[in-house]
C-alpha cells in the first residue's frame, strides 16, 4: 500500500486497512490491543486524502473520548492534515460553544467531532451530531460498538438514523461477539 503513514502499521493492521479503506461499510473486529484505533485514523486520513471525506464522527465510550482527542488523533493522524477536532460536551458554555462552532467553519481542514454515545441517547446530541453529518462528507464510526447492541435502544435507533447521513460506516470491537 503506497500511503505515508505517521506511525508505521504492524502487518495485521497495515492488512485491515487494504481490505477497508475504501469501502462504505466495514467492521475492524480485532481483539483488544491490536491498534483497531490506528486503523481507523488511518482510514480516515486516507479517505480525507482522496477526497472522499472532509469529516469524521467518532462515537465512543464516555470514558475512551478523551483518549481519542489527546493521544490517539494527535499520535497517528499525518501531520500533513490540518484538523479540527473537538469533543461533544452536553452542558456548553461559550467556550465550548466557540469550539463546536469551528466544525462548521470552511475550507481545507478535515472536521472530526468526537462524541460520547450516551450523547445520542439525547435529542440535544443528536441534534448537534445530524447538523454535522449534514455539513460534511462524512466518515462515521462506533468505537466498542457492542455499546448499540440492544435494538430498542433509544441511541441505538439514533445511531442506525444518523448513520444513512454518512457515506462511510465503521465500527470497532474487541468484544467477543455473540453467535
Amino acid at each position: 500500500m503506497n500511503y505515508k503513514f505517521k506511525t508505521p502499521p504492524y502487518k495485521h493492521q497495515l492488512k485491515a486497512l487494504e481490505k477497508s479503506w475504501n469501502k462504505e461499510t466495514y467492521g475492524y473486529f480485532m481483539e483488544m490491543g491490536t491498534g483497531k484505533t490506528k486503523v481507523l485514523i488511518d482510514n480516515m486520513a486516507m479517505l480525507y486524502d482522496r477526497g472522499k471525506i472532509d469529516g469524521a464522527l467518532i462515537i465512543a465510550p464516555k470514558g475512551v473520548i478523551s483518549t481519542w482527542h489527546n493521544q490517539e488523533i494527535p499520535t497517528h493522524l499525518p501531520d500533513h492534515i490540518e484538523k479540527v477536532a473537538v469533543m461533544w460536551q452536553a452542558n456548553i458554555n461559550k467556550k465550548q460553544q466557540d469550539k463546536l462552532d469551528t466544525l462548521f467553519e470552511t475550507g481545507e481542514d478535515f472536521h472530526i467531532l468526537i462524541m460520547n454515545v450516551e450523547a445520542l441517547s439525547s435529542e440535544k446530541g443528536t441534534r448537534f451530531a445530524t447538523k454535522f453529518l449534514n455539513c460534511h462528507k462524512t466518515l462515521m464510526a462506533i468505537d466498542e460498538s457492542t455499546t448499540i447492541k440492544n435494538p430498542k435502544a433509544k441511541r441505538t435507533k439514533n445511531i442506525i438514523a444518523l448513520s444513512k447521513l454518512s457515506k462511510y460506516r465503521r465500527i470497532l470491537t474487541g468484544s467477543e461477539m455473540e453467535t
